[in-house]
């Protein structure tokens, strides 16, 4: 089988394929917007199963697996279809089920030190930011979008249990910004929060309503990793950590 390429690899395959902006694709498959495309092109989301078959069905040529599952070839002619034990959720997600019943997921990989890189990718349409994948093990199929990530300071590392060194491989699942408004309960290795301007790895010790801003905590007691605030209206997206390697 030919090595698996990301969401932001296989729809810029696609792009040139059909000779298309993001913007003309989208009015092509009738999508309202080319906002959700522009992201994808960038890397920041991937081709949910949805959009797959909004695409499949208006270019015929075009191999449906290989949109969601970037394993084999762009069009029909040499397609490849996915393994049965291979499992994609509706955010692009692949799952692959091994002899155990536990499951590798392969996940977008963003390290702390590119952050920058990243940001730069989301405001400048020329510039295009290079995606690292890593592979969690994970004991089932999960529904959520799944993004890995890579710490670049002690900040959490108070050195209890479920604290977390420099250079840890974590694996966040999103919190919906619909849930957001609900607050933020205690978990066990922090969150994952992609603001404007920088990444941050914290426990979310308050949420203010009124004021629409979040209390960010280190578990580092050092003074350089003092309590903060951020305004919500800052932030892009907030992961819950539920995995973490060394």
């Amino acid at each position: 089988m030919n090595k698996r390429k990301t969401s932001q690899e296989v729809f810029n395959e696609l792009l040139k394929h059909t000779k298309m902006s993001a913007n003309k694709l989208a009015t092509e498959i009738g999508l309202p917007t080319n906002v959700f495309l522009y992201r994808i092109k960038n890397g920041k989301n991937n081709i949910s199963t949805k959009l797959a078959q909004q695409i499949s069905n208006r270019f015929k040529e075009v191999n449906y697996a290989y949109l969601v599952s970037g394993q084999g070839t762009l069009t029909n002619d040499h397609k490849e279809q996915i393994p049965d034990n291979v499992f994609i959720n509706t955010n692009g997600n692949v799952f692959t089920e091994k002899k155990d019943g536990s499951f590798s997921m392969r996940v977008r990989y963003l390290t702390f030190n590119t952050y920058q890189s990243y940001l730069k990718s989301l405001h400048d349409s020329s510039f295009e930011y290079q995606w690292d994948e890593a592979t969690f093990c994970v004991d089932q199929f999960g529904k959520g979008f799944y993004q890995g990530f890579k710490t670049n300071n002690n900040s959490m590392n108070g050195g209890k249990l479920y604290d977390t060194p420099n250079n840890a491989s974590l694996l966040g699942r999103e919190l919906g910004k619909h849930h957001w408004q609900d607050g933020f309960r205690p978990t066990d290795s922090g969150w994952i929060i992609l603001t404007q301007n920088n990444i941050y790895h914290k426990d979310i010790i308050n949420y203010d309503n009124k004021n629409k801003t979040i209390a960010c905590s280190s578990r580092n007691l050092s003074p350089e990793f003092a309590n903060f605030k951020l305004n919500i209206n800052d932030i892009n997206q907030i992961f819950k950590v539920i995995k973490r390697t060394f």
